[in-house]
């Protein structure tokens, strides 16, 4: 009995085990191959070794993308969390337009962030843009603050788009965590007399922490693979500098045609991506190990 229901058990597993094998599993293995030859796309190629790896690390244009990528990730993960976090404790108070307040955070994330993109270049124009008019009624004074035409403010314009767009996935995930917490223990905080910051710090956070753990992993996953952003709203200009890693992949393997210097700048960027997040997840896990 045992063996025929393994036997089945095989059967089910094998057509999707073979389409992973053939579509994800050979061709990643085979990515990591080229990742040590000179292959350019089309054509022969050798094996050169780690010489990939030794020019892209002697490349300064790809260390700049690499901590621009990271410092991206984590604050986009960081502020995207804060946004999330703060928008669904006001939306779990009983608000009559807390329905109308959910959809209205939320559509940032429907927009397709190419269009996004566009806008916002209008709007944080230097000369014409909406953001630089305000702030010039505002002050009195004029403004022409270069947010996306200075390497001293573009990262942060990105960071800023970024967390605009990923706070509504967020919050709906905070929202329903903090609906998750029973109502006799907030009751029960409230009758001992504990002030709201101590109700958060001591009930709310430790109950919400499998949603942090969650909400942290969606914030790096969007922040250390960006790509569309910068690339339609600066090109990964001005000289380069809201290049992110993803572009450069691009850049390597598109532009240039050199493809193994591409598939070696891909798999740095999983690497990187591998121990922030499992950094991150040893945090978390560690956290809601103390408060359990």
């Amino acid at each position: 009995m045992q063996k025929r229901m393994f036997i089945t058990g095989i059967f089910f597993v094998a057509p999707i085990t073979i389409i992973l094998a053939i579509f994800l599993f050979f061709p990643i293995l085979q990515s990591v191959y080229y990742s040590f030859t000179d292959w350019k796309g089309v054509g022969g190629y050798s094996f050169v070794g780690f010489s990939n790896y030794l020019d892209i690390f002697n490349d300064e244009s790809f260390t700049n993308a690499l901590k621009r990528t990271l410092l991206i990730g984590i604050a986009a993960a960081v502020l995207t969390n804060l946004c999330g976090l703060l928008f669904a404790l006001m939306l779990d108070q009983a608000l009559k337009t807390k329905s109308l307040l959910r959809a209205l955070f939320y559509i940032p994330n429907v927009i397709p962030i190419v269009v996004a993109a566009f806008v916002w270049r209008y709007m944080l124009d230097a000369n014409s843009g909406l953001l630089n008019e305000w702030l010039s009624k505002l002050t009195g004074d004029r403004i022409a603050i270069p947010w996306i035409d200075s390497p001293d403010y573009v990262v942060y314009s990105i960071i800023a788009i970024t967390v605009w767009q990923m706070w509504g996935p967020i919050m709906i995930i905070y929202l329903a965590a903090l609906q998750g917490i029973p109502q006799d223990m907030k009751e029960a905080t409230m009758i001992d007399g504990a002030s709201k910051w101590r109700r958060f710090i001591s009930l709310t956070l430790p109950m919400i922490a499998p949603g942090i753990t969650v909400n942290v992993l969606i914030g790096l996953a969007n922040g250390l693979r960006i790509f569309d952003l910068p690339f339609a709203l600066t090109g990964g200009g001005p000289a380069g500098s809201s290049e992110t890693l993803a572009v450069k992949i691009y850049r390597y393997a598109f532009s240039s045609t050199e493809l193994s210097l591409g598939l070696a700048s891909s798999f740095v960027l999983t690497i990187c991506a591998m121990v922030v997040t499992f950094f991150f997840i040893a945090i978390s896990r560690q956290y809601e190990k103390g408060v359990m």
